[in-house]
């Protein structure tokens, strides 16, 4: 999802937006770090809402060796938004998206080498 900031508000459309694209599991399980807005008192209603069919489960404070996103986080700072020269956020956003479909090619060839 894309936003201008990240909020509950967006937090919460996604988790119900992850309900829509997987209608029949009985539990969707989303694994989450310590952001706040994770928390918060409006994300545990929205949570609530959703009759437990989404299950919250969070990492343990800062620890990128367990939640193997910091490193893509890293890759993507240091590639794409580290000293660029972009000069409106959507040139930016059009780089962040290279960056995730170039990154997801290279997951996807790797998988299957690891399948063949």
């Amino acid at each position: 999802m894309e936003a201008g900031h990240k909020n509950s508000v967006l937090f919460n459309a996604l988790l119900k937006a992850l309900r829509e694209d997987y209608p029949h599991p009985r539990r969707i399980h989303v694994i989450l770090d310590n952001y706040r807005l994770h928390s918060s008192r409006e994300s545990r209603r929205a949570v609530a809402g959703h009759e437990g069919r989404i299950v919250l489960h969070f990492l343990r404070p800062y620890c990128p060796n367990d939640n193997r996103i910091e490193q893509l986080w890293e890759d993507l700072h240091a590639e794409v938004t580290r000293n660029h020269g972009r000069v409106t956020n959507e040139e930016q956003i059009q780089d962040v998206r290279w960056f995730i479909r170039k990154r997801s090619v290279q997951g996807n060839q790797a998988i299957r080498k690891v399948a063949a």
